[in-house]
């Protein structure tokens, strides 16, 4: 393994870099579709699902994305994403023609769905990194009850608040009393006692009203169940009117007469966040205080959930507050569920924030969204770790061809023989091109030291792709760079040349291309957020949470890349049209010499 100063850090909320080549050739274009070929081997692990009578490579491409795999893979009606290149398994197209739909005949890898032990396989682009990022701290959210204590330690718990309900109107008629901002009933007011018949329900004046209980973390009025429990019946005699299970008093409603029977309904109210239980229940006496004016109260931490009345009509004839104290929390509080967020830089340079809910456990992560943000801080990087030679084409050997803008030089005929010396001058250009395949949805910079598989590559190869590399300033996928490099050469040509004769002198250039097929390993590194719809929030360090191979994105892509390019001087006789090889040599190397000789035609 050669470490080369790649300076592939991918800060996502630093400016961008602008690394300068001879000539650099940018070129965007659409999504790719086009699959890979036919491979008789899929290695590594990953996901899956059954397309069935939808599938499609597209389809597959479009699932894989989805889930931040690389590859996708397709046979029959079963879709795969992985990401390690099947490296030397490609076989012949034909080996892929299993239909990806029963009904549509196929003839080519592209338009089949793998074969008989083999795959179609794609190349995945345009990964929306963010999502990934979030899904997989959502995961270990979901998953992990010591990282969810953990981080609910930075919410601060809520108070439990206490608010009086003023029903010295609203209990003199029909309708509904309550507790303010979805608060619970703790305990009740009375005025004074006006003895026998007259101590009617409109003396009933405030309720003591609390909120719930800290350990539920509960939203207030709009993190509630609630129902209307009917009395009209239960409380027409002597009976206990309660609440099911895991309920609390929020309300009464009464209606126009002024006697203990006209109370027809509870509200009863829970938080979302609390099991359908109560924790402890006791019943108070409230037979002596509730003859008098003054408070009725259940004990600190307990709610009402009921009252029993005796067989009396007046207000004095309630005798019993039934008192709750809260169940446990079933782990679906605000507290359970913050926003998990990354900042980051996309391909436009624009910076956003993308986030997610973190129980959200719908197949599409249905709670997704970015904005976008102008706050560079805490934000989250990419750095490039390793870049791997997935596979690479045999070397391909193009013919010779005519130097381009070289005018063949012309050693004069002359009545005797002589020695022609010529020093020929050409300027070679050569490109290399990066295409990016499989990609993500960020900006990059450039930055530190990363790893190179320079035994796959060679030598030269691993300069020029080193130097390739570091200046790809984006990842996103069907991204293509092409790097174009000009070259002086010359080269000092002699020929013997025989009386009466004339000779050219011409280049040829020769060049064998090879394909890389390359992957690249970037880690996340920065901060994730996690914040409460109380307004509490923390960042946290990405590595704190994910780690190994939980940590890594790749890119995926090919790269062009001129492995030998030869200049050959060839020598023509212009009487007898005889033609050598004088010599050869790289292109670029340099001063070069070159020597040949001719002896006279015969005729």
């Amino acid at each position: 393994m050669l470490f080369l100063q790649l300076s592939c850090i991918l800060l996502l909320l630093s400016s961008t870099l602008d690394v300068g080549l001879a000539k650099d050739v940018v070129k965007r274009s659409a999504l790719s579709v086009t699959v890979e070929g036919c491979f008789n081997s899929l290695p590594g692990s990953g996901v899956h699902t059954n397309m069935g009578e939808h599938a499609s490579n597209i389809r597959c491409q479009d699932f894989c994305r989805d889930k931040g795999y690389m590859l996708a893979a397709t046979r029959g009606g079963i879709c795969w994403c992985r990401n390690i290149y099947p490296r030397g398994k490609q076989v012949a197209d034909d080996k892929c023609r299993t239909r990806c739909r029963t009904y549509t005949a196929c003839t080519t890898a592209q338009e089949c769905c793998g074969g008989v032990g083999t795959f179609t396989v794609s190349v995945v682009g345009n990964i929306d990194v963010a999502k990934q990022v979030v899904r997989r701290i959502a995961n270990i959210w979901q998953t992990s009850g010591d990282y969810r204590r953990h981080m609910i330690g930075n919410v601060r718990k809520p108070s439990v608040a206490t608010e009086n309900a003023n029903w010295w109107k609203s209990f003199d008629h029909k309708g509904w009393s309550s507790c303010p901002n979805g608060l619970y009933m703790t305990g009740l007011y009375r005025n004074n006692n006006r003895k026998g018949d007259k101590d009617q329900i409109f003396l009933l004046e405030e309720a003591e009203c609390k909120s719930a209980a800290s350990h539920l973390y509960s939203g207030g009025a709009n993190d509630r169940d609630c129902y209307k429990l009917n009395i009209w019946d239960i409380w027409n005699r002597k009976n206990w009117a309660v609440c099911k299970n895991g309920y609390y008093m929020h309300g009464i409603y009464r209606t126009s007469g002024n006697h203990l029977h006209n109370i027809e309904e509870f509200m009863c109210c829970k938080p979302k966040s609390q099991v359908s239980q109560w924790k402890h229940c006791y019943n108070k006496n409230v037979w002596k205080s509730f003859d008098h004016k003054g408070w009725s109260k259940c004990n600190n931490g307990y709610y009402m959930s009921g009252m029993f009345r005796n067989s009396c009509n007046n207000l004095y004839c309630i005798e019993e507050f039934r008192c709750c104290s809260m169940g446990p929390n079933n782990g679906k509080s605000f507290a359970e569920n913050p926003k998990i967020s990354v900042r980051i830089r996309g391909t436009d340079g624009k910076l956003k924030e993308c986030s997610m809910d973190a129980i959200d456990r719908s197949a599409s992560t249905s709670s997704y969204k970015c904005k976008s943000i102008t706050d560079t801080t805490n934000g989250m990087y990419l750095e490039a770790r390793e870049f791997k030679v997935e596979d690479k084409t045999q070397p391909t050997v193009a013919a010779p061809q005519q130097v381009k803008n070289f005018k063949p030089v012309i050693c004069t005929a002359s009545n005797k023989a002589y020695t022609c010396n010529k020093r020929v001058t050409s300027t070679i250009t050569t490109s290399s091109t990066l295409k990016i395949g499989s990609g993500f949805s960020m900006g990059v910079t450039i930055g530190t030291k990363v790893g190179l598989e320079a035994s796959a590559f060679g030598v030269k190869a691993s300069t020029e792709f080193s130097t390739q590399i570091s200046a790809s300033s984006t990842f996103n996928v069907e991204r293509s760079k092409t790097h174009v490099q000009s070259m002086a050469d010359q080269t000092h040509v002699t020929v013997d040349v025989p009386a009466n004769e004339g000779v050219m002198i011409n280049l040829l250039r020769k060049k064998v291309d090879i394909v890389y097929k390359w992957k690249g390993i970037f880690q996340m590194l920065g901060k994730y957020k996690l914040s409460w719809n109380n307004g509490d929030s923390t960042f946290q360090d990405v590595t704190s949470i994910l780690t190994g191979t939980n940590r890594e994105i790749y890119a995926f892509g090919k790269w062009n890349y001129p492995d030998t390019d030869v200049l050959q001087v060839i020598v023509t006789n212009q009487n007898s049209g005889a033609k050598k090889l004088a010599c050869q040599h790289n292109s670029g190397s340099g001063d070069s010499n070159c020597a040949t000789a001719f002896t006279k035609s015969t005729k």
